[in-house]
């Protein structure tokens, strides 16, 4: 479902926000796009760098629905640095509180912003079309906007490329989770002095959507005692290295809405692409039919990972969304422009071969803008006012984006390399490899000093906290079904996953499902995060299980409480 038409140039910032963080679970850029959706705005808006997000989520959407706001202020409690060790010192975590719907009683609902400044989150708390305030409304809970260490103003230590990389050994799954029960064990309000808000009187549900909703789960299995119940949408609670099934999740949601011919024809630009990239005397010519003059001196894994711009809406919107997606570019690859018709099932490929398909696709309008607009840079001399530059791989200047390069390069992983076989629709040139070139150059620092591991250190993480195996009561999990992080989710149908029975049956409160077993959902034809966006046609159905799951467990807590 579609409700805007975006400008190109206001709005297509995000289209290669993974290639910013290296291929990661999502930049700063990404969750502003993710965002954009939750909040029913028009991304032309919410990306456009000249206006803030609040003036931006204050344009009426095209439902014709206006948002009511109120206003909430920043706030910040000190946390340790170091929960192991208090003498490393404290710093200021931000959160953002609305109380106006809350009723004594009422549970206080966190909202997990992730890997990105929790800025953009608060109109979850301060517009009245968000998934959270309805939530508010209906359970009479006080809603927190939470901001996670290292992200936006909440800072250990100023991140940056100069950081020291002994600055970010507290950037870990294991400190951040163990900020949230310090937090609620010390949370107040002052219009209800009188109340206990903490964990022991009040009961506590997390939300939280893609990393965030790792951190939902986890929190509820690691803290029960703080966490009582939590909503896990797009959650891939399985770290993992080598996430090619990224790609072929892509893949299937292309078949699946009908673009199998386009996908087919990428994978054929990609064979003559890639070999024209294998030979010296080719590999300069190629770089410049599609990025022009200067775009020859990248290396083929930075050149190749441009050409990713395409799949930059795709997490978020499918085959939909606005101009300059996959939608939008399938549909111009798949139109001949001799016989101006659609082509069939099997592409143009086969008629016109690779090679026509990959300079069809050099001569996209979007794409130099696109990749200009993510990288800074300047290919093509688009940008009249600087001069032309078409570096490709520069390291990223963004703090949170290096933030979650630190979190992925050290812990999780989630290297979106090429997939296999015929369904391959990324070079063969993303690899494994330069992946983790990715993380070296960007922490070359880390890198001599042993802090930054030669590899993600996934499997540790899992043997940790439990990845696949986890089965916390109380948590509901979600998932779209073409959704690329889903295959590391516990609603996985991949080969290497334990492919889990997901039931919507509402387990007892306190009761973990079965080894075999989630309570959970999934959207059919939905994507990332789907059921925050209230907008989103599937969300009424899959956060009806969540309410209704709410509605019997919280009864359970005031029986425990009294126990």
């Amino acid at each position: 479902m579609m409700r805007f038409s975006l400008s190109l140039s206001t709005a297509l910032v995000a289209l290669l926000a993974q290639s910013v963080a290296g291929l990661g679970l999502r930049s700063s850029l990404a969750r502003k796009l993710q965002l954009s959706a939750e909040l029913g705005l028009d991304p032309k808006h919410f990306l456009d760098r000249h206006q803030s997000f609040h003036s931006a989520s204050a344009k009426t959407s095209d439902s014709g629905i206006s948002p009511d706001y109120v206003s909430v202020c920043s706030r910040s409690m000190l946390l340790p640095i170091d929960h192991d060790d208090p003498s490393v010192g404290t710093y200021k975590n931000r959160y953002w509180v609305n109380d106006d719907y809350f009723e004594p009683g009422g549970p206080v609902i966190l909202y997990d912003a992730g890997e990105s400044n929790a800025e953009g989150s608060v109109s979850h708390l301060t517009s009245d079309l968000t998934f959270l305030s309805r939530l508010l409304d209906e359970f009479k809970a006080i809603g927190v906007i939470w901001e996670h260490r290292y992200y936006g103003e909440s800072l250990p230590y100023p991140v940056s490329n100069q950081t020291p990389p002994e600055h970010f050994k507290y950037l870990t799954t294991a400190q951040a989770l163990a900020d949230i029960p310090v937090f609620a064990e010390n949370f107040s309000r002052p219009a209800f002095e009188d109340l206990d808000l903490t964990p022991k009187s009040t009961p506590w549900i997390m939300v939280g959507g893609s990393y965030a909703g790792i951190r939902a789960a986890l929190a509820r299995q690691e803290y029960p005692d703080t966490i009582f119940a939590a909503l896990a949408s797009s959650a891939p609670v399985q770290a993992r290295i080598n996430m090619s099934s990224y790609n072929d999740q892509v893949y299937r949601g292309m078949v699946g809405n009908g673009a199998g011919n386009c996908s087919k024809d990428i994978h054929a630009a990609f064979e003559y692409i890639d070999d024209q990239l294998s030979h010296e005397r080719t590999a300069a010519s190629i770089k410049q039919l599609f990025f022009g003059a200067g775009a020859e001196k990248n290396s083929n894994e930075g050149f190749t990972a441009a050409l990713g711009a395409i799949f930059g809406f795709y997490q978020t919107y499918g085959m939909g969304g606005p101009a300059g997606s996959l939608g939008d570019f399938c549909n111009y690859l798949e139109r001949d422009p001799v016989t101006n018709t659609t082509v069939g099932s099997e592409g143009l490929a086969p008629h016109r071969g690779n090679k026509y398909v990959a300079e069809r696709w050099a001569k996209w309008a979007p794409l130099t803008e696109l990749v200009n607009l993510n990288m800074d840079t300047n290919c093509r001399g688009l940008d009249n006012s600087t001069a032309p530059s078409c570096k490709l791989n520069s390291l990223t200047a963004d703090a949170d984006s290096i933030a979650w390069t630190w979190q992925y390069c050290t812990e999780w992983g989630f290297y979106q390399i090429n997939n296999v076989g015929a369904q391959s629709i990324l070079s063969r040139f993303q690899t494994l490899e330069s992946q983790q070139e990715i993380c070296n150059r960007q922490f070359p620092d880390a890198v001599k000093s042993g802090l930054l591991p030669s590899e993600p250190q996934a499997n540790t993480l899992n043997e940790v906290f439990g990845g696949w195996t986890i089965r916390p009561s109380n948590v509901f999990f979600t998932e779209g079904e073409f959704d690329p992080w889903r295959t590391l989710s516990l609603l996985s149908t991949e080969e290497f996953s334990p492919r889990f029975n997901v039931t919507s049956d509402i387990p007892k409160c306190g009761v973990q499902t079965d080894a075999g077993t989630v309570f959970g959902h999934v959207g059919p034809n939905a994507f990332h995060c789907f059921d925050l966006d209230l907008f989103n046609d599937g969300a009424k159905e899959s956060l009806g299980y969540f309410r209704q799951a709410l509605k019997e467990w919280l009864p359970c807590f005031e029986e425990q409480k009294h126990d």
